[in-house]
């Protein structure tokens, strides 16, 4: 496989065609099965799997290894077993082609080395959390939530595709603009093609999280009664249409924007500290599909894990371009193809 073929950052789903049908969203069912190549070989031996190995005292190297960690974290809570493709926020896609490649450092390239060590893997390599725990107190940016959920093994998502747009997109061709003959069957064909599939929905204002006492009913003799669970309200609202230099005049109320609730009942095992969510925070969960309400206006998770989730918009800086400049980790012994190597092929430079 080819390593600029996996780095195939899916940016959104608005952009796939109208006519999309569920089996684009899902592929085959089958997740792709990754073998070791020469790439994951010569990365086993780079300096940068090193540092990420035993870490670091080079301040330069601590931004380097803390961005890409970073870089793994986000990327992986959303990994999926459709294709070989894996989503990065297109604010980090531009801080790490602009922060962490230069002539002697093809950041990108490493970043997939690095997903690919862990789909191979099946999990993060625990000296990588290591290093990412001593380096989480002068990296802040590093989740180290969704560092342990990937140290804990990776667990794929159906589709990183179906985003909330992308669904109601979706129930809005195949239901809602169903003509008289369909009408009858699109609702159930659309539960049947997306229900109870693993989905991950971002940009959600955490409305509450609290501990929910089942409701009580006659038990049938040998079942036990239903165990307390937590249980997470959320809110997506359709971000605003961007601004035009036009001045234009409303009068009256705005208009409301389309929004979708969200329940979710959690897994017992966190990785985010949930203590410290507070009411409004932003954050992505990702669970299984399990009910809607016509029209789309809710929507009910089950076995959902849940993340904080950054605005890049508000925070691009990963690294600065000196220090990565200045990292001795930070160097081309992965494809060999950079202007500048230092100390490769038997030349000094």
């Amino acid at each position: 496989m080819r390593f600029n073929r996996l780095l195939a950052l899916a940016l959104a789903l608005s952009a796939m065609p109208a006519t999309a049908q569920p089996e684009l969203f899902f592929g085959n069912g089958q997740a792709p099965v990754f073998r070791e190549e020469d790439l994951d070989k010569r990365f086993a031996r780079s300096k940068l799997n090193q540092g990420l190995k035993q870490g670091t005292q080079d301040a330069g190297c601590a931004q380097v290894l803390g961005a890409m960690l970073t870089l793994m974290g986000e990327t992986g809570v959303l990994l999926h077993k459709r294709d070989e493709n894996f989503m990065l926020d297109p604010v980090l896609v531009n801080a790490l082609n602009t922060q962490l490649v230069n002539p002697r450092f093809p950041g990108n390239a490493f970043l997939v080395a690095m997903v690919r060590r862990v789909l191979i893997d099946r999990k993060l390599p625990q000296e990588w959390l290591v290093t990412a725990q001593a380096l989480a107190p002068y990296y802040p940016a590093i989740d180290m939530g969704r560092l342990r959920f990937l140290a804990n093994g990776v667990k794929p998502l159906d589709s990183f595709l179906v985003t909330l747009p992308a669904l109601r997109e979706r129930y809005a061709q195949e239901v809602q603009r169903a003509t008289s003959v369909g009408a009858s069957t699109a609702e159930a064909l659309f539960r049947e093609n997306y229900l109870d599939h693993e989905v991950a929905f971002g940009a959600l204002e955490l409305v509450d999280l609290k501990l929910e006492k089942p409701k009580k009913k006659r038990l049938k003799k040998g079942e036990e009664p239903e165990a307390p669970y937590m249980l997470a309200r959320l809110l997506w609202v359709e971000p605003e249409a961007p601004t035009t230099e036009r001045f234009e005049f409303n009068f009256g109320k705005a208009p409301k924007r389309p929004r979708v609730e969200i329940s979710a009942k959690l897994q017992d095992a966190q990785f985010a500290d949930l203590n410290k969510l507070l009411k409004g925070s932003r954050v992505l969960v990702r669970g299984r599909f399990w009910e809607y309400k016509k029209g789309l206006t809710s929507i009910e998770l089950r076995d959902a894990l849940i993340f904080p989730e950054r605005d890049w918009a508000k925070t691009p800086s990963l690294a600065d371009p000196a220090a990565v400049a200045s990292c001795p980790l930070a160097v081309n012994d992965l494809t060999g193809l950079a202007p500048i190597q230092p100390g490769a092929f038997g030349t000094h430079r």
